[in-house]
């Protein structure tokens, strides 16, 4: 008999395929129950509502997501240094998680219940605190003088997109998969560069 965690794990993992694939909107309790193996009714002892179940998958997300900024920006390194970290540990954290960067793009298009709302208060969190590390990166004179706003947009649309798209992202790069270790790499150094030598000051860089 599966034990009581082992269940909820399988449905976290079921549930967070499916609302990658299908959306909040599109995806069924009971598609996820038959592929965990257990009756509709079952999924109630776990998760008192798709809204309940669905917020749950997010707050997992948004855990990896806040984890992995705080192991960067928490110790005392240099802004350049610490950029460089960034952009490899979410490149990687979505390569791992194929499906997190789906769920996070229809979290922010696409129609959202209404307990979904509190899900916005440690996205805000995050992007704040990437904000306020630009900030201080420009006011060090490591860090070009831009929008740290657009910073954020443009740096996150780097990972989101190419990963939340991958059969397009394939296309484009001219792979079959986006998702081997080698494509994974090459993603990873190519962002690390254009974000390194895009907003990096330059001796005699006066913006």
């Amino acid at each position: 008999m599966a034990r009581i965690g082992d269940t909820r794990t399988k449905i976290l993992e079921v549930a967070e395929a499916d609302f990658a694939a299908e959306g909040y909107a599109g995806a069924h309790l009971q598609k996820i129950a038959e592929q965990v193996g257990v009756r509709k009714t079952a999924l109630y002892y776990y998760f008192e509502s798709k809204a309940a179940l669905y917020t749950s998958v997010l707050d997992t997300i948004l855990e990896a997501f806040e984890q992995s900024i705080a192991k960067v920006l928490d110790p005392d390194e240099a802004p350049d240094r610490q950029l460089e970290l960034l952009a490899v540990r979410l490149n990687d954290l979505m390569a791992e998680h194929p499906t997190y960067a789906r769920i996070l793009f229809r979290l922010f298009v696409d129609p959202q219940p209404p307990e979904a709302a509190r899900i916005f208060q440690p996205v805000e969190r995050m992007v704040e605190r990437v904000l306020l590390f630009y900030r201080r990166g420009v006011d060090a004179g490591v860090f070009r003088k831009i929008s740290a706003r657009h910073f954020f947009q443009s740096a996150f649309g780097m990972f989101l997109f190419h990963y939340a798209a991958p059969a397009f992202s394939a296309r484009v790069v001219g792979v079959p998969d986006i998702f081997t270790s080698d494509n994974v790499s090459w993603r990873r150094d190519e962002v690390v560069a254009l974000l390194r030598d895009g907003i990096r000051k330059r001796p005699g860089d006066d913006r």
